[in-house]
């Protein structure tokens, strides 16, 4: 056990749920790298995909998506992906909150992919909007996972632990 994760016991507060102390060891120092990474490069190719194909992705003339213009897709994309990032550094940074916050945003991102399937059934896409599609619905419910796992393994960890060390001191 490192000399933190020590002085972080003796104290009754986990390292890992301190703020400041960043990710422990194992795969929850590897797992939200590897779940925003992957959210991140399916989103680059479907939100290329549905600005360069908008008319495509836009089936239905009445949906308000279609409305606003393709414009409109690459400005979400910037604007989740800018939130997202500022949360994966407050993980990085141990400020479990801001990164709660900042990861639940960002997982609207793909999760908003649902939506196509309002516009029309999943036939009226083409197997590569259908994968994308899926996939990105699939990489925002995994990072919305992941925001869901930093609240409860970290953030409210960390104030319970606070409270408790404060009691004690």
């Amino acid at each position: 056990m490192s000399e933190v994760g020590r002085k972080g016991y003796r104290a009754g507060i986990r390292a890992d749920a301190r703020p400041g102390a960043g990710a422990s060891s194992g795969a929850t120092r590897w797992a939200p790298t590897l779940v925003l990474a992957f959210a991140f490069v399916v989103s680059i190719f479907h939100y290329v995909d549905n600005t360069v194909r908008f008319d495509r992705y836009a089936v239905n003339p009445d949906s308000p998506i279609a409305g606003a213009g393709s414009w409109v897709v690459p400005v979400a994309w910037v604007v989740l992906t800018a939130v997202g990032m500022i949360g994966y550094l407050a993980y990085r940074e141990g400020r479990w909150w801001p990164a709660v916050g900042g990861i639940a945003v960002y997982s609207v991102s793909g999760l908003i992919s649902a939506a196509h399937y309002t516009d029309g059934p999943p036939s009226a896409f083409d197997g590569v909007q259908n994968l994308l599609i899926v996939a990105d619905l699939v990489a925002g419910i995994a990072v919305l996972g992941l925001a869901l796992w930093v609240m409860f393994r970290r953030a409210l960890v960390a104030d319970a632990q606070a409270g408790t060390a404060h009691l004690q001191g």
